[in-house]
């Protein structure tokens, strides 16, 4: 079966450059696609905003802020934030993209495992640890490690382990994660069980912070993730100085922000401040200090007076 636009579905055009079908479509994950259209949909109207797109959409703030960045990094978006120059400068020189090699069909793969015994013994393990048959789009990505990345048939049936154990047997998950192991030089069990394990302490941190807020039970976006690590793992904030910032950021911004928040624990972490006394104890000595300086320009004022 053919098909053809629908002419009257033209009366409303968006506009989409074409480097986002050539040269990042392939790299691009369904979030990021959905907030550039949103984004791109709303450039008229100007309800093109993070908090729009995310409401639109339904998304954590944070993941529409991730999916933003990709795009701008990708010479897509250009961040108003920045000097023009700057933007014009990363406008025409977009980030150069790994290509991403086409995986293998089906038939090839039945194909390859015929002859080569570890891609057999692969693809049989992990049915065993799924459980059932492999999909179509399971075994293709499987062989598409092996074979084209040449990831170690272990390194591969301890990732499949992995998601399972993670209630996250799904593709998407477990060639993200492959990727995330391969950009990080993961080429050994132990590798990427320190790998695991980090994740692992991402996601217990994540759940304090999670609590802390108030946040319903979900996924954490990465950044979420980054940010939960420095704050409680590297930095080492309990979940009352958590709530505190938390608070402070609702009553300065009416809304969480994570960089908000981050700038208020990041200004504590340096200040060595790491209780609730000595955050009272702050606020007195500004307080303090203010009023003395208040105090002595008006005896001074009463000293030079004429009267």
């Amino acid at each position: 079966m053919s098909y053809i636009l629908n002419s009257t579905a033209m009366a409303s055009p968006v506009f989409v450059p074409s480097a986002v079908v050539d040269s990042n479509l392939k790299l691009a994950s369904h979030t990021q696609l959905k907030v550039l259209l949103v984004f791109l949909r709303n450039m008229t109207n100007g309800n093109n905003s993070e908090e729009n797109i995310a409401s639109f959409l339904n998304l954590p703030l944070s993941e529409v802020n991730d999916a933003l960045e990709f795009w701008a990094q990708a010479g897509i978006l250009v961040s108003t934030a920045e000097p023009q120059e700057l933007q014009l400068n990363k406008a025409s020189k977009p980030k150069a993209v790994k290509p991403v090699s086409v995986k293998p069909t089906r038939e090839e793969v039945a194909e390859v495992a015929l002859s080569d015994p570890k891609l057999s013994f692969l693809l049989i393990e992990a049915e065993m640890k799924l459980a059932r048959s492999l999909r179509s789009n399971e075994l293709q990505t499987l062989a598409w490690l092996y074979l084209d990345y040449q990831m170690d048939v272990s390194l591969i049936l301890m990732l499949v382990e992995y998601a399972v154990s993670e209630g996250k047997a799904t593709v998407s998950f477990i060639e993200k994660t492959a990727l995330n192991w391969i950009d990080a030089g993961v080429t050994t069990l132990a590798q990427a069980e320190e790998q695991i394990e980090e994740r692992n302490q991402k996601k217990t941190a994540w759940n304090i912070v999670r609590s802390s807020f108030g946040i319903d039970a979900r996924m954490p976006s990465d950044k979420e993730l980054e940010y939960s690590d420095k704050w409680v793992i590297k930095w080492k904030f309990s979940r009352e100085m958590l709530k505190e910032a938390y608070n402070r950021c609702i009553d300065q911004k009416a809304k969480l922000s994570m960089p908000y928040i981050n700038s208020i624990l990041e200004r504590w972490f340096k200040e060595g401040i790491t209780s609730l006394t000595e955050i009272a104890r702050d606020k007195k000595t500004v307080k303090e200090s203010s009023f003395a300086k208040y105090d002595r320009s008006f005896v001074d004022k009463l000293l030079n007076s004429d009267d």
